[in-house]
């Protein structure tokens, strides 16, 4: 990716333009109009002074010899004097042309608002393109990229990089070629006038070459440094208020405040020196063109003294030269801007070409008939291996369960049951089929899964219940919350099934919030259920509740237990013990105990 250059990803960012090219092409030609005007309204100066110096607007005279753009202009001219000249009334000739100046700056404002607003309109479709096709990225990448990936760099990158992608490239040239359909209709004013005038202008363009190239050396560094500084303070808010309990009952206040202040400034600071490049290459610019300005007013001064050209031509030209700065000044900013949009364009493709390691097969899976099988079974995090060599079986309506010591594989193994990851060696089955080769949605259609860490949105919960499966009615929903005895202190709260539970379920107990899990797995009507430490981090009596819940769930179901108190497995058919990554006894509770090994150190100590 960093091998790539800027010009590659500025060209690649146009890709988001293409659903959008029919307003992307009506944006062009209404900025094309109100540039032609605003054209025009400057090239009524010429008429203008032909009336204040002779009293009259004079009628051309072509020269011998007329180039191609001399004889564009005096047909100009000579159509904008037939709409407005009466030849026997000088003052109604001042009449009209004060109406004609009027009628052509209304069209150019109306062209402007036109043009403005479906700007607006592109801009925003193409916003909301770019984060609804990031977003569709993030939700089908693998676990792993969010393991390695902080939370804080993934929402500035949604939000804030993506606006900056829009706001200084795709927005910038639209805005960049409506300048340059300006100047380019200036120029062929001014070359039409006198090209030797035109000439010298356009002496310091080689002095404004050299301040971009320069300056964009420094643009690109701080812009790299300003979005990269965004990124960690957003982290550190998103830590600070996700762990908020934390903060406050470590008294971490200032310790992440002070966190944060470093993040803010260090953006500030990078901010502040972007800007002042932004500031100062036009400020010089601007410089440089009123220098040219100054020249060409005395270099045509002598011709208009020596008769060399007319006043009204000279007066149009400097005119028409002062008009060019601003969209020339405009170009450069927008080049400036350019800078900060590719550091953000790349921030935004590096999640875009993110390789998918978890890919669906296409072999759809509605139902587990026989067992899951794990056979040499290996797999690691960078490099380091977490299972090593595991092979197992689960027979469809078993209740197996996972024990081991923190660390020793047990939660990884129900990660690769649900295709979180794929093992580095070996292969997951069920009945029989590989489960790469299956549709990975139909697969996890199969399970319904209870973690540790209950994820609840901030909504009713009724809806967090429905997550499992929108499509089942009243009857099974409150059946389901029967089951995870969740149902009796549902309907004690004041909107029963509506009631709203807050961000991450807060407004509920961990024992509550358990239950809504339970019962949001159950009305999946899963083939197999699987419970990741469900129970470790209640208290006694809350735990006692879900385990009863856990057990009614289990009736007629094939159950993978990840458990830490091994008190709730001990009814289980299987026992996988785990250490080090290995299965290293199986069995039965008496089977295992009378072995006297891992599992019955384990148990023992805990019974204690």
């Amino acid at each position: 990716m960093s091998g790539k250059s800027g010009t590659y990803y500025f060209l690649r960012s146009f890709g988001f333009v293409k659903p959008f090219v029919a307003l992307f092409i009506l944006t062009l030609l209404l900025n094309t109009i109100f540039s032609t005007f605003t054209a025009i309204s400057v090239a009524t100066i010429k008429p203008i002074f032909e009336l204040i110096f002779n009293a009259q607007i004079l009628p051309d005279e072509p020269g011998n010899k007329i180039g191609v753009l001399e004889q564009a202009k005096n047909e100009f001219f000579r159509f904008m004097k037939g709409l407005v000249v009466n030849p026997n009334d000088i003052k109604k000739t001042l009449v009209n042309l004060g109406i004609f100046i009027v009628v052509i700056f209304i069209l150019k404002n109306l062209f402007k608002y036109l043009g403005s607003t479906t700007n607006a309109k592109l801009e925003e479709n193409i916003i909301r393109f770019i984060r609804n096709k990031t977003f569709s990225k993030l939700t089908s990448l693998d676990i792993g990229f969010f393991n390695r990936t902080p939370a804080g760099s993934i929402i500035s990158i949604v939000t804030n990089d993506v606006s900056v992608v829009n706001s200084t490239t795709i927005s910038a040239l639209t805005g960049l070629l409506r300048e340059l359909i300006q100047v380019l209709l200036y120029l062929f004013l001014l070359l039409a006038v006198s090209p030797f005038l035109l000439l010298i202008a356009f002496s310091s363009s080689v002095i404004t070459i050299a301040i971009l190239r320069t300056s964009t050396i420094y643009l690109r560094r701080y812009a790299s440094r300003m979005q990269g500084a965004m990124a960690d303070f957003t982290s550190v808010l998103q830590e600070s208020l996700s762990g908020v309990r934390i903060v406050k009952g470590y008294n971490l206040e200032e310790f992440v405040k002070n966190k944060f202040f470093a993040q803010t400034t260090k953006y500030y600071r990078s901010s502040i020196k972007f800007q002042r490049i932004v500031a100062l290459v036009p400020s010089l610019n601007e410089v440089f063109g009123v220098v040219a300005l100054v020249v060409v007013f005395l270099v045509g001064g002598n011709q208009v003294l020596s008769g060399q050209m007319k006043g009204e031509d000279l007066m149009l030209f400097l005119f028409a030269l002062f008009s060019i700065m601003s969209p020339v000044a405009t170009i450069v900013h927008n080049f400036s801007q350019f800078q900060r949009g590719i550091v953000s364009i790349k921030r935004v493709f590096d999640i875009l070409d993110q390789d998918y390691h978890i890919t669906s097969g296409k072999e759809k899976i509605y139902d587990f008939r026989e067992s899951i099988k794990f056979e040499n079974v290996c797999f690691g995090y960078n490099h380091e291996l977490v299972l090593k060599n595991i092979s197992f079986e689960i027979q469809k309506g078993k209740k197996i369960a996972l024990v081991g010591a923190s660390g020793s594989g047990k939660s990884t193994v129900v990660d690769l049951i649900v295709r979180f990851y794929d093992p580095t060696e070996g292969v997951v089955s069920i009945d029989g089929k590989n489960i790469r080769d299956l549709d990975i949605i139909s697969y996890r259609n199969l399970f319904g899964i209870v973690s540790q860490d209950i994820f609840l949105f901030n909504d009713t919960i009724r809806n967090n219940i429905l997550i499992g499966n929108p499509s089942v009615d009243e009857e099974e929903l409150i059946q389901a919350c029967r089951i995870a005895n969740a149902y009796n202190f549902i309907t004690k709260l004041p909107n029963g099934l509506d009631t709203v539970v807050g961000e991450r379920g807060t407004m509920l107990s961990g024992g509550e919030r358990q239950r809504i899990a339970i019962a949001r797995a159950l009305v999946r009507n899963p083939k197999i259920l699987i419970f990741d430490e469900a129970t470790s981090s209640l208290d006694t009596e809350s735990e006692k509740v879900v385990q009863e819940a856990i057990n009614q769930s289990l009736k007629d179901k094939t159950a993978i237990i990840v458990a830490h108190r091994l008190s709730t497995i001990i009814d289980s058919d299987e026992i996988l013990v785990f250490d080090d990554g290995r299965i290293v006894e199986k069995g039965k509770h008496h089977e295992l105990m009378s072995l006297q090994g891992v599992y019955y150190k384990l148990y023992s100590y805990q019974s204690r």
